[in-house]
């Protein structure tokens, strides 16, 4: 399945538009180019939460019959960009406060600064910083496992690469976290370190569903449709019956 060179997909309500659009017709939201997203789930070794796997928008119609949906009242372009600019500029403020720029990284440069921050949640902003002064003074992997999760879910990808790699120091062989840093690494365009990292993890664990499902997503990215569908056969193939295995099947229907 794929795109005409002059259409883009809505990364949040999936809507086919323009490829010189800025804002979605449907939901008004910044049109991102992107068309395969990471859809984040969390680490299967967490009670409240399964591995990161990254999935594909499904394509909405293009066209849309006439009274099918109530009008429903948009931000103008204009008024978006404005809150768009200060959300940025207060959560600034915030995370320079709080210390989470203490040590920055160097920014991708296939990084966009939508992406960055379309994930960011205000509330897990205390938590970080928290965690952050709590293992300034004493370390603990569990605690440093959260603040990794914390900055991937906010979109901070190259800070929870950090703390993942900090993790792995300790326990190099955890495939789940493998994984989540892998889709750190496909969130910022870095598809090579992707698939090393989904690689890695099934080395230490050949059977681990979700980075069979994810590599199969990083070679869609990559142009190679054909070596996605061997990867989704054999994430059904480890169990046929799960959410992923459903998941990998209908994205090789759709290809």
């Amino acid at each position: 399945m794929s795109l005409e060179k002059d259409k883009n997909i809505c990364s949040v309500c999936g809507e086919v538009v323009d490829v010189n659009d800025k804002f979605c017709s449907s939901c008004g939201s910044v049109i991102n180019s992107k068309n395969i997203t990471e859809t984040v789930t969390k680490a299967n070794d967490r009670q409240s939460a399964k591995v990161k796997t990254i999935s594909e928008k499904k394509i909405k119609a293009n066209t849309k019959e006439t009274g099918e949906k109530n009008q429903v009242k948009k931000l103008s372009g204009t008024k978006l960009l404005y809150i768009s600019f200060f959300l940025i500029f207060v959560l600034a403020v915030i995370l320079y406060s709080s210390g989470v720029f203490d040590q920055p990284s160097e920014p991708s440069s296939s990084q966009e600064v939508s992406s960055f921050h379309g994930g960011v949640d205000l509330q897990n902003l205390q938590r970080i910083n928290d965690l952050e002064n709590e293992l300034k003074q004493n370390p603990d992997q569990k605690k440093l496992l959260e603040l990794a999760h914390l900055l991937n879910d906010s979109g901070f990808k190259e800070k929870a690469i950090e703390k993942y790699k900090d993790y792995l120091k300790n326990d190099s062989k955890n495939p789940d976290v493998l994984v989540d840093m892998g889709v750190c690494y496909y969130d910022l365009g870095k598809y090579e370190e992707a698939v090393k990292q989904m690689k890695e993890a099934l080395k230490h664990k050949p059977d681990h569903q979700i980075a069979h499902l994810n590599l199969g997503v990083i070679s869609i990215a990559n142009g190679k449709n054909d070596e996605a569908v061997v990867w989704w056969k054999k994430t059904v193939s480890i169990n046929p019956n799960s959410d992923i295995a459903k998941r990998a099947q209908e994205l090789i229907n759709s290809h």
